[in-house]
């Protein structure tokens, strides 16, 4: 029986492809019930994936390209979109979509704009306030919901934090891309300078002078794709750094590994560390903030001081050499997945404030 359908929502992000927000957007389409989902954006991956569930995807221009006549052509594809699917609420997740949603609102005036901020930004003070200044704004996480109040000055009752989650996969097949003699870690995301992987690259290259089996997967692609493959072959470590680019089968690949590695430079409610957690996993974070949101050193994972690859080989060694305290920090962090970053507390609320404007 098809289920009922109560609410209309257009979620507008710039692209569909991978990355954390990108996720959260197809999970919203695909898991909340009562609820007819769109998308807007420049297309990705998970377009093939919304045409499977039965959610409507509409391309548009780039969001960040603010030439006039993009500015013109975007603006009116999006308002061709609302006026034809009679959308009454757009859930944007880009700071520039938000600001096309307050342009909508003036020739719109129901129409109904929440926006989820999924990184800390430092910059576009005025752009962001007039964006957010007709708007229901919800931060994934503590130190997003922060930036948004103390940078951008939201007042503290227009902000709500609701964390980001992910399903936990019902079924994990078998990872065989590797013997089962490697030793396997790993780092998940684009392969761009937030993501610090060349930090990862370099930590590795201390690593396996005292773990020659170790294999360092590295799942994504990106504009850094070909400078991180050059870093590895200066270092000579071809053997031991594989680039698997983007799958499909994320948690097949994360499953057989030891641990994870996410050795960011900034980030705004990372999803990695959620992902590993659900699986039983442990991972290790750079300091920053953000991370250390989830991580807490020592008791579900361990963190490392940013962008200092040596302090990161350490660590990686010391979870490699302490298998006892390794099963501790998973044991904490399954628990910490169950009881803090439960995905149906997640759907549930997005779901309520969706039916509140409906």
């Amino acid at each position: 029986m098809e289920r009922e359908k109560q609410v209309k929502i257009l979620h507008i992000s710039r692209t569909m492809g991978q990355g954390g927000a990108e996720k959260v957007v197809f999970q919203l389409c695909k898991d909340i019930l009562n609820v007819e989902s769109y998308v807007a954006s420049t297309g990705g991956e998970y377009v093939n994936e919304l045409s499977k569930i039965g959610v409507k995807h509409f391309f548009i221009p780039d969001l960040e390209k603010k030439d006039p006549i993009n500015l013109v052509k975007t603006f009116f594809a999006l308002n061709k979109i609302i006026r034809k699917n009679n959308i009454k609420i757009i859930h944007s997740h880009h700071r520039m979509a938000a600001f096309y949603v307050r342009l909508l609102q003036f020739i719109n005036s129901n129409l109904v704009h929440i926006y989820t901020a999924h990184n800390v930004f430092f910059d576009k003070k005025k752009l962001m306030r007039f964006a957010l200044s007709k708007c229901q704004i919800v931060g994934c996480g503590k130190t997003v919901v922060d930036n948004l109040i103390n940078y951008y000055e939201i007042k503290k009752d227009s902000v709500q934090c609701i964390y980001n989650s992910i399903e936990k996969p019902k079924y994990i097949s078998k990872c065989n891309d590797f013997s089962e003699n490697d030793i396997l870690i790993g780092c998940v995301g684009r392969l761009n300078k937030q993501k610090g992987i060349d930090i990862f690259i370099k930590a590795m290259n201390v690593v396996v002078t005292k773990y020659p089996k170790i294999k360092g997967i590295i799942i994504g692609e990106g504009e850094e794709k070909k400078y991180l493959e050059n870093l590895v072959s200066s270092l000579n470590i071809q053997e031991h750094i594989k680039f698997l680019g983007y799958r499909k089968d994320v948690f097949s690949l994360m499953n057989a590994m030891e641990f994870v590695v996410l050795p960011s430079r900034w980030e705004g409610f990372p999803l990695v560390p959620i992902e590993t957690f659900s699986l039983g996993k442990t991972i290790i974070v750079s300091d920053i903030k953000n991370n250390l949101e989830i991580i807490k050193d020592k008791f579900n994972g361990l963190s490392f001081k940013k962008d200092d690859y040596d302090d990161l080989s350490k660590k990686i060694i010391e979870l490699l050499c302490d298998v006892d305290f390794r099963k501790k920090l998973e044991s904490n962090a399954l628990f910490d997945y169950v009881n803090n970053y439960s995905y149906e507390v997640f759907l549930n609320k997005y779901l309520d404030l969706y039916t509140l404007n409906q």
